[in-house]
């Protein structure tokens, strides 16, 4: 009797896991009137997660780039370098070399390998 309930059950979690192929698919929804409620474009960043919204900041004006090293040094001119307090991130795109890389009020300086291309961001 015990194998017989236990195929019964085995069945029908298939038949519930099956049930949703072979459904046509949901059609468009309709058209919203205008309202004053605000509209996602493609651009948006909107994020949620099981917890609930999430908050995330998308910086417009990005200052990142790439410089190439002469003799192993590079210097960055720019006004978006505020300061030695920049969070900026700096990787060698050449090779698995070491990159050194200071901000200073407008300007990032920069240290490594050779000819080096690298690749710069401020994050913060």
């Amino acid at each position: 009797m015990r194998a017989g309930t236990t195929v019964v059950a085995a069945f029908s979690v298939i038949a519930l896991i099956g049930s949703g192929c072979g459904r046509p698919p949901h059609p468009e929804p309709p058209a919203r009137a205008e309202s004053s409620a605000p509209t996602h474009e493609s651009r948006d960043i909107v994020a949620t997660s099981v917890f609930g919204d999430s908050k995330v900041t998308a910086v417009l004006d990005l200052c990142a780039g790439r410089v190439r090293l002469a003799q192993g040094a590079a210097t960055v001119n720019d006004s978006c370098f505020t300061g030695d307090t920049n969070v900026v991130l700096c990787t060698d795109a050449t090779a698995a070399n070491a990159v050194e890389c200071a901000a200073a009020n407008g300007k990032l300086a920069l240290v490594g390998t050779g000819s080096d291309l690298i690749n710069y961001a401020r994050v913060r």
